[in-house]
């Protein structure tokens, strides 16, 4: 690593200085050297001393400082002594040598030691007993030829701040790091002969905390094994890495895995970095017991500021990998606030992806089992499977894809067991069969459907439909309706979307209540954005009211009803503007009558008189009235609807909800000629949930 010192260098040329000394005859001998240089290193104001003591002869050697000049760091004021020099042919040692020196993050400390200097190859061994360094303390062994250092340390505990201190100050570009917990470590440290370094290095960490300034990395309470294996060549680092944690939490943006709930193994081969920062892995394995299997070769970017991603490229194999593990670990944090953020999942995958800077750029996936349940409530489907095949945007031309489920929900409408063929390609889907999807007791007919650059702003395509009569009843349950019987049945007209909007070339015509509905220019705004607008007009002709009063329990009414809702616009599916009108058609034959119940309903929504007469005088024993016309419109704005009727009310005061026809004859009233959207729906509920009386 950069920065990682050369100090011990310098032994050789102590015990050459002290093997040059032994040869004088008297008793003391001292000497001194200003300057020592070599390629990577500079002694200045060295100074020795040899001389004969009780045990021997003894020696001292004195550097007034040390210099690396790769790393521009100095280290000032080392002694080396030694009690008694063994001397022969072949070697120069020292079995209890001391040695002083001030180091960066662990200060001025002296240690005990040995060394052994062969005459023949040149070559010096260190061994430095209980050197203190982060809270711990290690044994290092050394040994120096002419071209290469080789150290050799292990400690059974150090604490990590301390190593990262000690690495911060050697050099190592780490001071946007914080760490904390224990390390037992073993390693090895050597200089190569071309230049660089390499270490290698094995750890078993427990309580161990990590993060970053930027927040796109952190740790907490892990515990396992590390190996490293890496190599420095000037300023590009190669290494190998294998972990292992069974403790613990960690995230790594976008990455986040639980190794209390499932361990973790990873191998990361061949890396390579040049700023700790981008980090090429040529070869990676990681595996969670059984629910994470990943392989492959991808590049990441660590995020350096906490309004940059960490951006991930590269090609990853899937086996049998389990589908909630992936999402939450993975998925889900880069699909937050979409329609894909907040889903329950189950089920496995396995297949191939290939990812360009976070995007997803081509995909060959196989599904068993798949459960997608989003917690909103917007869509569900159980029990998916089949194979997807999207080269991407690549001119390969992709397979067929398959996907079949047993049943599913959207927006609380319930799809039975169905599957579908299609065909991916760039950004395009296309529909190779028509495809029919069980609902309400019928089924939703797609016989042609395309969609072109979807996923961007730019998407398009087309809907060819058909819906095959359907149970009314079972529609208003999932709607939150009362429920009511019949079916709707109808076809749609060729659906096209462009520019973010849907919109349907025609009519949308259905039958139900004994009578017709049509649905005409409507389109759909960001139909898939969290918030789609809706827009379109209605049309009701000749409905049996009697069909419709029963269904949602509003009195009983007889006759027939008509109605008109234009510039309809629905936020969420939520109405926010429409001018609604409702009417007895011209012309209609039918008997009309009325009950009591239904009176009182429709004066509490109108605001209006005649329910007060109902419970005096002669009027309160009849329970059906005749009527000539209903009438009840809102024209909703601002949250409010401008209310009116079936005309201006009698001496022109109010607005008729009913007119009355016949003895005996009742009127109702309205009066309030605004009314809180809001209150008039839970007055509508309110009324559909009290109960059904008898018509007569």
């Amino acid at each position: 690593m950069p920065g990682v010192p050369r100090l011990l260098l310098i032994t050789q040329l102590l015990f050459a200085i002290s093997m040059t000394a032994s040869a004088a005859p008297s008793g003391v001998l001292t000497g001194a050297v200003e300057s020592v240089a070599a390629a990577t290193w500079r002694i200045d104001g060295l100074e020795f001393e040899l001389f004969l003591s009780e045990s021997g002869l003894a020696a001292s050697t004195r550097i007034a400082q040390i210099s690396l000049l790769e790393s521009g760091q100095k280290f000032d004021d080392i002694v080396v002594a030694c009690e008694r020099i063994a001397m022969s042919s072949v070697a120069i040692s020292c079995q209890a040598a001391t040695f002083t020196a001030t180091l960066p993050a662990v200060g001025r400390q002296t240690v005990r030691g040995s060394f052994v200097h062969a005459r023949r190859d040149s070559v010096t061994d260190v061994v430095l007993e209980n050197v203190a360094i982060a809270a711990g303390i290690a044994r290092i062994e050394i040994r120096a030829t002419d071209d290469e250092l080789d150290v050799r340390f292990s400690s059974p505990e150090l604490q990590l701040d301390g190593l990262l201190d000690a690495a911060i100050a050697l050099g190592a570009e780490l001071s946007d790091y914080t760490a904390a917990g224990t390390t037992a470590l073993t390693g090895r440290l050597r200089t190569l002969a071309g230049g660089g370094l390499h270490i290698e290095l094995v750890t078993q960490f427990s309580g161990t905390s990590i993060s970053n300034n930027a927040g796109t990395i952190a740790a907490e309470g892990l515990a396992g094994k590390l190996l490293l294996d890496l190599t420095e060549h000037g300023d590009v680092l190669q290494f190998d890495l294998e972990i292992e944690s069974n403790s613990g939490e960690a995230y790594l943006e976008p990455v986040y895995a639980n190794f209390s709930e499932h361990a973790l193994a990873l191998r990361a081969g061949n890396v390579s970095s040049s700023d700790l920062s981008t980090f090429a892995i040529a070869d990676f394995e990681m595996q969670q017991e059984s629910l994470l299997q990943l392989d492959g070769e991808v590049t990441i970017s660590l995020a350096t500021e906490p309004a940059t991603p960490t951006q991930l490229s590269g090609s990853i194999n899937l086996t049998e990998t389990s589908v909630d593990t992936l999402y939450t670990s993975l998925l889900q944090v880069a699909m937050a606030g979409t329609v894909l953020g907040d889903l329950e999942t189950a089920g496995t995958v396995s297949g191939a992806v290939v990812i360009a800077n976070n995007a997803l750029s081509s995909a060959r996936l196989a599904l068993s089992d798949l459960v997608l349940d989003d917690r909103q409530g917007r869509f569900a489907v159980y029990g998916l499977n089949g194979d997807i095949d999207w080269p991407g945007a690549g001119s390969e031309t992709a397979t067929d894809s398959t996907l079949r489920w047993d049943n599913g929900l959207a927006y609380n409408i319930p799809l039975g067991a169905a599957s579908v063929q299609f065909r991916l390609g760039n950004d395009d889907i296309v529909l190779l069969a028509p495809l029919r999807l069980p609902t309400m007791g019928g089924a939703l007919l797609i016989r042609q459907m395309q969609l072109h650059d979807y996923g961007t702003p730019a998407a398009s395509g087309l809907l060819d439909a058909e819906l095959e009569p359907i149970q009314v009843g079972e529609l208003a349950a999932a709607l939150g309706w009362p429920a009511f019987s019949g079916t709707l049945s109808g076809r749609l007209p060729l659906l096209q979307l462009a520019e973010q909007t849907a919109s349907i070339g025609g009519t949308l015509s259905a039958r139900a209540f004994d009578g017709d509905i049509e649905l005409s220019k409507l389109r759909i705004e960001q139909p898939f954005g969290l918030v789609p607008r809706l827009f379109g007009d209605i049309k009701l002709r000749n409905l049996d009211l009697r069909q419709i009063t029963e269904a949602f329990s509003f009195g009983l009414i007889q006759g027939r009803l008509s109605g008109d809702v234009t510039g309809l616009q629905l936020e969420n599916w939520k109405p926010v503007a429409m001018d609604m009108h409702f009417y007895t058609p011209q012309g209609d034959k039918s008997q009309r009558r009325i009950s009591q119940r239904a009176v009182e309903d429709l004066a509490s929504v109108g605001g209006g008189g005649a329910a007060a007469l109902l419970s005096s005088g002669m009027l309160r024993f009849f329970d059906v009235f005749a009527y000539e016309r209903i009438g009840l419109r809102c024209v909703l704005q601002d949250g409010a609807c401008a209310m009116s009727g079936a005309g201006v009310g009698p001496q022109g005061q109010g607005f008729y909800i009913v007119k009355g026809s016949g003895v005996p004859r009742i009127d109702v009233v309205g009066f309030r000629d605004q009314v809180s959207w809001a209150r008039l729906v839970r007055q509508l509920v309110a009324i559909t949930n009290s109960g059904t009386p008898t018509l007569n």
